[in-house]
């Protein structure tokens, strides 16, 4: 169901007025940026936006502008979404984290409404977008949040039937039977699970996988506890080969079983002189962090740290006994 529209063009207002309204309009109806442009000639700029289902279709023609956003302004949004866009007209800019890139026509790009970006364009542009719910975005699409700030050559390939699929959809989304339309726009994030890849320089530097190493990494610690968290599982979540994994880590020179195993010590270790860990057992503490076995953590402990996991235990309690009874002493 199309919830609503809405259209605006900056030549309803007096010159002074219109840049002003334009950062208006668009804070309502796209996301805030903070919009700044060189003189103070009369700003052309004209806007269509349509809410469907949980998307957002945005059509903006505007003078050259550069706009930034902040940590403060991600802050003030309700809701995230990863924005897919391409251009009909002109050139910009486009960073987000590490990543920046040049989008012009027949180039596809996307960003993420929850992390702070810049663009600027010199040249009028005429650009379209699609804004995808970003629980979808990351679940459909393996790795997405480390492409923002890039582009896919929409020219050849998957890159062309995407951006042909895009352009169609724009004109085309309202006319589609309601209860078919859910189906074509989960299909629309489909497609660019299948065509969205950095261009090949990028992909060839160490800073896109260093990146989705870190994803990775993140992933991991979130489910140290899982017993059967393994290389297997991790690709299947990312939605790429257990061999891609292996050479993603081997890349930086550790390997994925050995920084598992490194991660798990090192939270066990961590519990174990912890106070308020003390009523629960070593083997508990163990299991806690995705050890199977007691036999097999007290042996891995004492590899890492040169000693028992009991007798780390009651080092670090006469440690911190000693610790608070000196605090206690006249000074």
């Amino acid at each position: 169901m199309l919830l609503s529209e809405e259209r605006w063009t900056s030549a309803a207002l007096p010159p002074p007025r219109q840049l002003p309204g334009f950062q208006e309009v668009f804070d309502r109806t796209h996301f805030h940026w903070g919009l700044s442009r060189a003189g103070d000639d009369p700003y052309h700029a004209q806007l269509r936006r349509r809410a469907i289902d949980d998307f957002v279709f945005t059509d903006i023609v505007c003078d050259p502008v550069t706009g930034y956003r902040t940590r403060d302004d991600v802050k003030r949004e309700a809701e995230d979404y990863f924005c897919l866009l391409y251009f009909e007209e002109g050139t910009c800019l486009l960073r987000q984290g590490r990543n920046e890139s040049v989008v012009r026509r027949d180039t596809i790009a996307v960003w993420d409404s929850s992390r702070a970006a810049m663009f600027q364009n010199s040249d009028q542009l005429h650009q379209l977008s699609i804004m995808i719910p970003h629980r979808m975005g990351k679940t459909i699409v393996p790795g997405i949040e480390d492409m923002c700030g890039l582009t896919v050559d929409g020219s050849a390939g998957l890159g062309a039937i995407l951006l042909s699929h895009l352009r169609q959809i724009h004109k085309t989304v309202e006319t589609v039977d309601p209860q078919d339309r859910a189906a074509v726009l989960r299909a629309t994030v489909e497609l660019v699970a299948a065509a969205f890849r950095p261009e090949p320089e990028r992909l060839a530097g160490s800073s896109f996988r260093r990146a989705l190493l870190g994803r990775v990494q993140d992933h991991i610690v979130a489910n140290l506890g899982d017993p059967a968290l393994s290389a297997a599982t991790i690709a299947a979540a990312f939605r790429f080969s257990p061999r891609y994994l292996h050479r993603l880590f081997e890349e930086f020179g550790v390997t994925v079983g050995t920084w598992i195993r490194e991660r798990r010590l090192h939270a066990a270790r961590s519990d174990l002189a912890s106070r308020a860990m003390a009523p629960y057992r070593i083997t508990e503490i163990a299991m806690r962090h995705g050890f199977a076995d007691a036999s097999h953590f007290s042996h891995a402990f004492r590899d890492a740290f040169g000693v028992s996991p009991r007798s780390f235990r009651q080092e670090a309690a006469a440690s911190a006994g000693a610790e608070r009874a000196s605090s206690l002493l006249p000074k």
